[in-house]
């Protein structure tokens, strides 16, 4: 009986079908693609607390990683497999953004003569690491930039598969938690003591970097 009086009562709400649910991917599949994005970055930490060369903990960290997101990739369901390709197209482009805008205000700060020239220092010695040739060198140099470029690409494809579609200031939020890493594991590792230099230009990349990842996320599936 309908207690509002008169009439049939209102048939009970039901879920939605399966075929009209917005699909998400699967917490293992987010969680595997998050680790092999994170997987560089996880090298780098390694090389840092062990003190091993960066090319050794590349090897065993960052290529296994890699090798999980290209299996990923092709392994997957059909509906879960257009989800994942979306998600890694987009966060390739954001990263690509993001670490553009990242170095970019870093450059721009150090070209005004606004402090002294450290923000590039870590990508030499990550060449080095890599090569195990010197750091001066071309080789290093351009092995550094490299890895620069896949930790910016890996960090922001970790953000966009499972914070697609969330508000621009939570990329912010994770970009700070990315800059109290470094600031905690960068000093003692090249050999220099954390000023206010060095933190204003450190967080204003992260910032750069951060607004620009939430632009690209928010609009992605």
């Amino acid at each position: 009986m309908n207690p509002s009086g008169g009439g049939a009562a209102l048939p009970p709400l039901r879920a939605l079908p399966s075929s009209l649910r917005p699909i998400e991917l699967r917490r293992e599949v987010a969680a595997i693609a998050v680790c092999g994005s994170l997987s560089s970055g996880a090298a780098l930490v390694v090389t840092i607390i062990l003190d091993t060369p960066l090319w050794l903990a590349s090897t065993f960290v960052f290529v296994p990683g890699f090798v999980a997101l290209v299996a990923l990739s092709v392994c997957l369901r059909r509906e879960q497999q257009e989800l994942f390709l979306a998600r890694l197209r987009a966060g390739i482009v954001a990263g690509a953004a993001a670490t553009v805008a990242y170095d970019g205000v870093r450059w721009v700060i150090e070209t005004l003569d606004l402090v002294k020239p450290r923000s590039f220092l870590a990508i030499r010695v990550f060449g080095a690491g890599l090569t195990g040739k010197a750091a001066t060198g071309n080789a290093a140099l351009a092995a550094g930039w490299a890895f620069h470029l896949v930790n910016g690409l890996g960090f922001a494809l970790a953000y966009v598969f499972v914070a697609a579609g969330r508000p621009r200031w939570i990329a912010v939020i994770y970009a700070l938690i990315l800059e109290a890493f470094m600031v905690t594991l960068y000093p003692g590792w090249l050999g220099f003591t954390i000023n206010g230099e060095f933190l204003s230009v450190s967080i204003a990349g992260h910032l750069a970097y951060g607004s620009v990842l939430g632009v690209f996320a928010q609009r992605t599936p």
